[in-house]
């Protein structure tokens, strides 16, 4: 009995220092991947005991101290990798191996003031990361994206430094409005979409795309949302890491268009000066080129000027140059990035300057308390004239295409270039060298934009949290426009200049309750919120004319002829919003996701201020089903399916009210300032909405090597805003009102596949295709309306129609030339009279205007006359579907990927070669299309003018160009001859890279270290014969796909390196 006493007081004494024991236990170890490489940042915890846990540093180690070895078990997990869960079982050092997890089942993404596993969502969501996006060096988030995303359309209006993107996420839903999606980054809503981001400090872009998935942000959300989270700090705590990204490329138009050669050029302007001025013709032409007999012999072998190679043929470069510094641990996170881009663009004096600014910085102060920041500055500087701006000839791309490429006989053609022009065209205007002009032309576009949010998140207790997130943005854009004594604008009218002012600014504040219960049957969150959001802009303009000299320029604008000062204060709006959410997952099966939001808006009309925006989704997670596993086929089969209504408040901010303008009335001889009404008031006037249901498949095959997701959409949008027609009495013509209807119909495929996944080697494939039908399901009471797209044509070019998609190009469908045979030949006045019973071109021409050779148009309604009657829907800018495939290959530290994009259907009204095929206007050069071979000639291999029925038949056999007289007479006719297939495969992208072996950099203190080389738009397979398809120069929501002098685009090869401290 004494010894076990002795016993027992021998183990009570011994107890605390057993405790001691325990305490004092180290775990140590390594954590590599399956190539050997060392993971850092890699958690390591203790399953059941929250808070203990350590993560892995540069070198992959970790170390952790663990209360009861016998028993703990490690759980090991990172981002893309299996975790790994080992039992201790006293073991003092653990090495682990981690093996890529192709399952994205746990993958975050990001839904609207919250997050989700991808397993859970419901609803059409689509994520992009930032390796992705990398893939392609731009300075452009936008382009990065272009291809890459099912159901998502990214076209660049042309290939212009800067130019704008028009995103289309399953085809948009208004008529009249904006159809871009809603951009959300880091909570907040950016007015300028992608526009000043650095494509390198985003984390991921997730894209909202269902109204299930977008009613959560109610009246904003119709045309989707794309939500970006930028970078935050690394976890590691043992050293700050410094990265340097940079690029340097070269660039070069990569195609440029036929224009007629030397001879070709001097032998149309002959051709004209005989047809219209005879013999007087004849001796101008002489004087200044030579005799007709002659043209081969001082021509044929002439270079002239090739304009397009002088102003935009040159080699130029980008460069783009990052540094961030990131760093922290468990508690605190930051991130300072710094960017530059520097883009020369092909037109001479043309290019972008940018520098990116951010700050992100979260502290997590304990486990009740979390705070985040985010500071953003972004300043860019566009300058250089465009090439599609204008609707006549002062448009640059018209100028560098249409300008003579020879001198006079004796002349020097490189005098040419920089040599003041003294020639005139046939409307007396005076003609100018573009390289002189745009020396002479000067546009800057300046935008500063300062962004600050923040917010904090107190959890009450381990399920019930509340958030609050606050941030205002203030941008300003200046853009200064000034022509000098030589640029053919100054020429043509005085020198002057323009600067617009722009100023504007946001505020807002939101707050979400959220309640997170996770059983193990019954899982659900639960969100509630509210939100406030304030918008002002304010816009300043001025223009003079008549400066005296080009030396002090818009630095002085009294210098000039002033016009009257152009100002504005609009856009100013308030919104408030409440919403809620709840989530539902029972037994990892069943899913449930419902929303609601209600937005009030100044906007709208008092008695519909307040819009309510609901939404279901289900989801059936098959392959849990014992059914389903015991075919042993999927690794993952869930069916989505998704109903909800969302919004579009994108209208003008005062349009339901009534408004004065400013004018001026006549009081006696003079001018007295006054105010009028603007318009008419839409007293009724609500927001656009669009309904959607969603279905949609995820099948994962091969434990998730292999993933298809196809998705079926219908979309019902209404209340759309048109302009409607009032009676004349009103004083206007229309008004405002939510009358219109759309539908949208389509689906998005999705297929990603690991092929090879070997120890030194990778094979991954990324594949989607898209196809929507855009129905108008109605209008303004008509069934019709025309629009135009201005570039100098007074005919509309676009018919928008109940029962039609939008996009349709409007105008007559051409049938060829009018040939020798639908002519009455009188030998004796050597005319040509039209034969009755032969349509022709009313209005314009009398029957004795038509001459062989002019166009001839379809008489659709057979009354003998070519009219307005007879237009007709002429081809249709909407592709029959779209998508990418990008391949992926990794051995060892080499990668290697190409990504192709494509198009297939869908055309393009190629306004370039319409107004470059013009042949009567002397002195001008035209596209190689209309040359002696393609052209109807009107002049012999002798220089005579043809006159003999037979003679001209036989010359004029299997000509596809009008001739000169129809191109003097008849060139403002839109006609099918100019719609164009737009269908291509574009190498988007094709990188090689190496990344050096980690071991071997960390002698030099460096973490990481990647060198690769990029070519980008490599190669388009088109059928059109404009510089690029994929383009809109002239396009809005009623008038896409018009191609008027797009700048031409780059074909660009880069050199860069990443480089990690």
């Amino acid at each position: 009995m004494k010894s076990m006493q002795r016993f027992f007081l021998l183990m009570i004494c011994l107890l605390p220092l057993l405790g001691i024991h325990a305490q004092d236990f180290t775990v140590t170890g390594k954590v590599v991947d399956n190539t050997g490489l060392e993971v850092i940042g890699a958690n390591i915890s203790i399953k059941g005991s929250a808070g203990v846990g350590t993560i892995t540093n540069i070198d992959g180690q970790y170390t952790l101290k663990v209360s009861n070895p016998a028993k703990d078990v490690l759980i090991i997990s990172y981002i893309g990798m299996k975790t790994q869960e080992i039992a201790i079982k006293g073991q003092k050092q653990i090495n682990v191996t981690l093996q890529e997890d192709s399952k994205v089942l746990d993958e975050v993404v990001v839904i609207g003031y919250g997050t989700a596993k991808r397993g859970d969502l419901t609803g059409s969501v689509v994520s992009v990361k930032n390796e992705d996006l990398m893939q392609t060096p731009t300075s452009d988030v936008a382009q990065a994206l272009a291809g890459r995303v099912a159901g998502v359309q990214i076209m660049q209006s042309e290939g212009e430094p800067g130019a704008s993107v028009s995103i289309r996420v399953r085809g948009g839903i208004s008529i009249t409005q904006s159809n871009e999606p809603l951009y959300i980054i880091d909570g907040f809503p950016s007015e300028d979409g992608m526009n000043s981001l650095d494509p390198g400090e985003i984390e991921t872009i997730d894209i909202l795309k269902d109204a299930s998935s977008t009613a959560i942000y109610g009246a904003r959300g119709a045309n989707g949302v794309v939500v970006i989270t930028t970078k935050k700090g690394a976890k590691d705590s043992s050293k700050m890491n410094v990265s340097f990204n940079s690029y340097i490329g070269i660039r070069k138009v990569n195609k440029k268009l036929d224009v007629l050669s030397p001879k070709e050029y001097v032998l149309l302007d002959y051709e004209r000066n005989v047809a219209f001025y005879g013999e007087s013709g004849v001796r101008r032409f002489q004087n200044s080129y030579g005799s007709f007999r002659e043209i081969d012999e001082n021509y044929g072998n002439r270079k002239g000027v090739d304009w397009q190679e002088e102003a935009f043929g040159r080699v130029t470069t980008s460069q783009n140059y990052r540094v961030n510094i990131s760093g922290g641990n468990k508690e605190l996170k930051y991130s300072l990035s710094y960017n530059y881009v520097k883009d020369l663009g092909a037109m001479i004096k043309s290019g972008m300057d940018r520098h990116n600014v951010s700050f992100n910085i979260s502290h997590k102060a304990s486990s009740r308390f979390q705070a985040n920041a985010r500071l953003s500055y972004d300043e860019s500087k566009t300058y250089g004239m465009g090439t599609s701006e204008g609707n006549n000839r002062f448009n640059k791309m018209e100028h560098i295409l249409q300008y003579r490429p020879v001198n006079s006989l004796t002349g020097n053609d490189r005098d040419l270039i920089t040599g003041d022009d003294d020639l005139i065209d046939d409307e007396s205007n005076p003609m100018q060298s573009p390289i002189l002009s745009a020396q002479e032309e000067t546009k800057i576009r300046k935008v500063r934009s300062m962004q600050a949010n923040g917010g904090f998140t107190f959890n009450f207790t381990k399920r019930f949290s509340f958030r609050n997130s606050t941030g205002m943005r203030y941008q300003t854009s200046r853009q200064d426009i000034f022509y000098g004594e030589k640029s053919i604008t100054g020429k043509r009218s005085s020198i002057n200049g323009n600067i617009a002012y722009n100023e504007n600014g946001s505020f807002q504040t939101s707050n979400v309750f959220t309640y997170d219960y996770r059983g193990k049957t019954h899982k659900l969150n639960v969100m509630a919120g509210q939100e406030w959001i304030s918008r002002w802009s304010k816009y300043l303009g001025a223009y003079a004319t008549n400066f005296p000299n080009n030396d002090i320029g818009l630095d002085d604008m009294g210098l000039g002829t002033p016009s009257e000062i152009r100002s504005s204060v609009n856009d100013d709006d308030r919104l408030l919003s409440f919403f809620a959410r709840a989530n539902y997952n029972f037994r990892e099966k069943y899913l449930l996701t419902a929303t609601v939001r209600a937005d009030g808006s100044s906007k709208f009309a008092a008695h519909n201020k307040w819009g309510f925006f609901p939404s279901v989704s289900a989801a059936w997670r098959l392959s849990e089903e014992e059914f389903i596993k015991k075919l042993n086929l999927f690794s993952d089969l869930k069916l989505r399916v998704g109903y909800g209504l969302a919004g579009n408040n994108r209208v003008a901010s005062y349009t339901s009210l009534d408004l004065l303008t400013s004018t001026r009335y006549p009081i006696g001889e003079a001018l007295s300032p006054g105010y009028a009404t603007s318009g008419i008031p839409s007293a009724d006037l609500k927001w656009e909405s669009n309904k959607t249901l969603n279905v949609g498949i995820d099948m994962g095959f091969l434990e998730q090597r292999i993933i298809v997701s196809p998705e079926f959409y219908l979309n019902k949008s209404s209340n759309l805003l048109l302009n409607s027609r009032v009676p004349t009495s009103s004083g206007h013509k229309t008004m405002m009102r939510n009358i219109g209807k759309t539908s949208n119909i389509g689906f998005d495929l999705s297929i990603t596949s690991v092929n090879i996944q070997k120890k030194n080697f990778t094979w991954t494939t990324n594949f989607n295709v898209s196809h929507n039908r855009n129905k108008i399901e109605a209008l303004s009471g008509e069934q019709y309306f025309l629009e135009e797209a201005r570039f100098g044509y007074d005919q509309k070019t676009h018919k928008i129609e109940v029962g039609k998609p939008i996009g349709q190009f409007y105008g007559y469908k051409t049938l060829g030339l009018y040939q020798v045979e639908d002519f009455d030949y009188n030998a004796k006045d050597q005319t040509y009279t039209l034969k009755e019973g032969i349509p022709y071109m009313s209005g314009t021409f009398n029957r004795s205007d038509i001459r062989p050779g002019m166009w001839k148009f379809d008489d659709r309604n057979g009354d003998k006359v070519i009219d307005d009657s007879d237009m007709t829907v002429i081809g249709n800018a909407n592709p029959d579907f779209y998508g990418g495939l990008n391949n992926q290959f990794k051995y060892k530290g080499w990668d290697f990927s190409f990504f192709f994009t494509f198009s297939y259907g869908g055309e393009v009204l190629n306004a370039t070669k319409l107004t470059n095929t013009k042949t009567a206007t002397t002195n001008y050069s035209v596209l190689n299309i209309a040359n002696s071979s393609n052209r109807w000639m009107t002049v012999n291999s002798e220089g005579q003018l043809i006159t003999d029925p037979e003679e001209m038949a036989a010359i004029n056999a299997g000509r596809t160009v009008a001739c000169i007289y129809d191109m003097e007479m008849g060139d403002k006719y839109i006609h099918s001859w100019a719609v164009e297939d737009a269908s291509y495969l574009r190498l988007s992208n094709l990188s090689l890279g190496y990344t050096f072996d980690r071991k071997k950099l960390r002698k030099f203190n460096v973490q990481s270290l990647r060198l690769y080389f990029t070519g980008s738009n490599l190669f388009v397979w088109t059928p059109y014969s404009g510089f690029d398809p994929e383009v809109s120069t002239k396009g809005n929501s009623l008038t896409p796909g018009v191609d008027y002098g797009a700048y031409p685009r780059n074909r660009s090869y880069v050199f860069g390196l990443n480089i990690t401290f």
